[in-house]
């Protein structure tokens, strides 16, 4: 009896320690992931107006940049930064990470927040043998 309850114990730690390295690889992924999100944002801008009578010409002159405004939890507190708002977005059963990472990129574009980011937690669903995924959006200022 003793020897069963040693083995089933030690099973369930195993497991537990590859479930924890999964969700951490799959962190890894949605974190470089997010990084390759960029937002463009104007830095300086001057606009020139010639009017004629027949035409208007425009000439801007300025820069674009392409901003990356996903950082770290440990990024946000050396910058220190404020938490503003937290998002999560639930998984359907058998959806898959690449489809959470595609509504947090939706949800990122209509908040458009200065700083954010994301956690993502999975859990087993019973014995279908498919995954739920969790997702927390933080968004900072």
């Amino acid at each position: 009896m003793n020897k069963t309850a040693l083995t089933l114990l030690i099973m369930a730690t195993s497991s537990a320690a590859m479930a924890q390295n999964v969700t951490s690889m799959e962190q890894q992924k949605v974190d470089n992931d997010m990084l390759q999100l960029a937002d463009v944002q104007q830095e300086a801008a001057l606009f020139m107006v010639q009017e004629n009578s027949e035409y208007v010409a425009i000439d801007y002159i300025g820069q674009w940049v392409d901003v990356n405004n996903y950082v770290t939890h440990k990024e946000a507190k050396e910058r220190q930064l404020q938490k503003t708002t937290k998002k999560y977005i639930y998984s359907q059963t058998g959806e898959t990470l690449e489809s959470i990472e595609q509504r947090i990129a939706e949800h990122i574009q209509v908040d458009q927040p200065r700083y954010f980011s994301v956690d993502v937690y999975r859990n087993y669903h019973g014995d279908s043998g498919d995954f739920n995924y969790l997702a927390r959006v933080i968004e900072y200022i």
